[in-house]
């Protein structure tokens, strides 16, 4: 994509985008143009160049448009009358042009055309299938209609609607958009995967390099703000719980894994020739099954929300490439196809079919949520743990649509961590004696490996580390606290992998006597290093955290302070402060006390905004349930939860505060009170999390080979 001949089409891009903002009516029109472009595009190959870059130059005015609109508030556009507000700071604004389902289809769109413009002068589906791809979502975009006018009633109720409290974070403004551009370029190698299995010439190496590992790169970091995220979040308040949501996008991160492991011994005829092909397939068909899911009104989720959706575009879309697939599997068997096999190293091999194997696990557990809830099999009360603990803070009426909600399914993920563990720890194992063998004699590596397999398997049976420190305080249910064995042997088996790639990166240097070589061996033990520190942060946060509750009498004093542990005591009092933010305000102040030292902040908030009648828009459906009157709009008025959080290498510490209605009433005594709940939790090691997210993406970023590939 040069840059020649560009000035043009920018400068068509700017009056679009101005024409749009003084026009809004023209833009629904100009993605059904966008679409057609793209297509025309893709059948005639001697137009491709123009008529996509008018595309791209539209598509660039349209974002340009709403992302104005947004800034300078035309309520009048209902994409922006629903998400968002004048009082919202400048980054929130911004960040609603993914805010929305319109929004997000249109980003995406957008997303496909540099890479469309990369392969455009190649031949087949490798030139033009990211632009086809494009076509599909500029026509969603177009049926959703971003630039639709809002309804007279609606602005006649109020000003706007606003953006749902629960995304006024800073974490909406990198989450979202990193998830969107690694599941864009996820769906990029289609094309030359296509091809490939095809047996017609293309790069697929080159694509599923490059694009696989930028995918992979930015959805890990997706992954840890999005984890961030929950772990400050009412409805999750730990790392992670395989919400079907989370459970989709690790299938896809799986099996990025799996492709990444073996793209480099990949040859059209030899090693790997239909496997990887095949799973760059499978990652697209994931990826548009993902995108279902979070609008997706099956299963129970804190990811979904109503209204407006897309969902069925991304299941039909998923559904012509697994047509697709099928076809070129057919096809192949046919014709009796037989490729000269090169065996790769079987160290690659368990890599490649581990990873696999751990996406369809994890498949088959969305895939076997999705049956029960269609056949309609009762959840029984022990798959939910949460309820009892959530039904404390709702009162009768919102008990009822708790257990409607308790009553749907999601993922059984403690039945998939069982099933999971023992692929993560023979993943290690192997992983370590590959690189174990690099930096020792065979034998050695060999015997290293053995004896630390034979202690995995007595972890596995007797316990470890995790097993006996865990006391049944955190949100751990008996589930998982019965294959805490397994989570002890998992974690050998990661310091294993640490400690080999660690030594192979030290031995290399120390052989080369260059520098230089910490690029490769050092770009590669960051990247397992911080897995294995991701692995043990996680595992240590989420099995080891407790939850201590602070249950005070009506009659209680609010400003005495109550000891929480290690020399820490905590009290919450009325807020002073009655500033407003974005519709809603801090009306609790939390005070934690730590010898001399005195941290404060704020963690409840009140939302008094009013919906207009009749409104069915995109609220947080599980969400404002779970919450108790989190998202808003559940009572009059509504509460928002929020915790103040202490953050240090050793631990995080939460406070919760409930809608307490003598925190609303300014400390006064209320009769109708009857005890206040206050939650305080701790998460111990998760600073390793971080760091190991840290070292996995600095890893990627240095491995060599980022920007290897022959531009076309």
């Amino acid at each position: 994509m040069t840059k020649a001949g560009w000035g043009g089409y920018v400068a068509f891009g700017a009056l679009i985008a101005v024409l749009v903002y003084q026009l809004p009516a023209l833009g629904n029109p100009a993605l059904w143009g966008v679409s057609g472009l793209l297509v025309l595009g893709a059948w005639k190959t001697s137009l491709r160049q123009r008529v996509w870059r008018i595309a791209f130059s539209l598509l660039l005015g349209l974002c340009i448009a709403l992302m104005l609109a947004l800034l300078w508030n035309r309520f009048d556009i209902r994409y922006v009358w629903l998400y968002s507000s004048e009082a919202l700071p400048v980054y929130l604004k911004l960040a609603n042009l993914w805010g929305g389902d319109e929004g997000t289809i249109l980003l995406l769109t957008a997303l496909f055309m540099p890479p469309a413009f990369r392969y455009a002068r190649r031949g087949g589906l490798e030139g033009c299938s990211s632009a086809l791809i494009g076509a599909w979502y500029a026509a969603t975009a177009a049926w959703l209609g971003p630039f639709t006018a809002t309804p007279q009633e609606w602005l006649t109720a109020q000003n706007s609607q606003g953006m749902n409290a629960h995304l006024q974070t800073i974490w909406m403004l990198l989450h979202a958009p990193l998830i969107l551009a690694a599941y864009a370029w996820a769906l990029t190698p289609v094309g030359s995967a296509i091809q490939a299995l095809s047996g017609k010439d293309s790069d697929y190496a080159g694509q599923a390099a490059q694009y696989g590992r930028r995918a992979w790169l930015v959805l890990s970091a997706g992954i840890g703000f999005g984890m961030i995220w929950a772990l400050e979040d009412f409805t999750f308040g730990q790392l992670w719980h395989w919400d079907p949501v989370q459970t989709s996008a690790f299938i896809i991160w799986a099996l990025l894994g799996a492709v990444l492991h073996g793209v480099r011994h990949w040859r059209g005829g030899g090693s790997f020739a239909r496997l990887l092909p095949l799973l760059s397939l499978l990652v697209a068909v994931a990826t548009c099954m993902a995108m279902a899911v979070t609008r997706s009104e099956v299963l129970v989720s804190s990811h979904r929300y109503i209204g407006t959706t897309s969902w069925l575009s991304h299941l039909l879309l998923a559904g012509i490439l697994l047509i697709a697939l099928a076809g070129l599997l057919l096809r192949a068997h046919w014709r009796h196809a037989q490729s000269t096999r090169r065996p790769a190293d079987w160290t690659i091999w368990i890599s490649v079919l581990g990873f696999a194997l751990m996406a369809v696990l994890a498949a088959g557990a969305l895939l076997l949520a999705h049956a029960r809830q269609w056949l309609g099999v009762a959840k029984t009360s022990e798959q939910k743990p949460f309820f009892e603990t959530v039904a404390l803070w709702a009162d009768s009426s919102e008990s009822l649509q708790l257990r409607q909600v308790f009553a749907r399914w999601d993922v059984d993920g403690y039945s998939l961590v069982y099933w999971l563990l023992p692929f993560v720890l023979l993943l290690g194992l192997v992983g370590g004696f590959s690189f174990m063998r690099k930096a020792l004699p065979r034998a050695a590596a060999v015997a290293a490996t053995g004896l630390t397999g034979v202690v995995c398997l007595l972890l596995a049976w007797h316990g470890g580390w995790l097993s006996e420190r865990y006391a049944g305080s955190g949100v751990l249910s008996q589930h998982v606290v019965a294959v805490l064995p397994w989570l002890d042997a998992t974690l050998l088996a990661a310091l294993f992998l640490l400690l080999a790639c660690s030594l192979w990166c030290l031995r290399s240097v120390w052989r080369s006597r260059k520098l230089g070589t910490l690029r490769h061996t050092g770009s590669l033990a960051l990247i397992h290093g911080g897995a294995v520190l991701v692995l043990v942060g996680g595992f240590a946060a989420t099995a080891l955290n407790s939850y201590m509750p602070i249950l005070l009498q009506a009659d209680d004093d609010l400003a005495q302070w109550r000891g929480i542990t290690d020399g820490m005591q905590v009290r919450v009092v009325p807020a002073s402060s009655v500033t407003d933010y974005s519709g809603y305000q801090a009306v609790a102040r939390v005070e934690v006390q730590h010898g001399q030292q005195v941290i404060q902040g704020q963690a409840l908030f009140k939302d008094g905004r009013e919906l207009p009648p009749g409104y069915q828009g995109p609220v947080r459906q599980l969400c404002e349930i779970l919450d108790y009157r989190y998202a808003r709009h559940k009572g009059d008025p509504g509460y928002i939860l929020n915790p103040f959080i202490i953050r240090n290498w050793l631990e995080d510490t939460q406070v919760w505060v409930p809608a307490s209605p003598r925190l609303m009433a300014s400390g006064a005594t209320v009769a109708s009170e009857r005890e206040t709940l206050i939650v305080v939790r701790r998460y111990p090691l998760v600073s390793l999390l971080w760091i190991g997210f840290v070292a996995m993406l600095l890893g990627t970023l240095l491995l060599p080979g980022w920007s290897r590939e022959k531009r076309t």
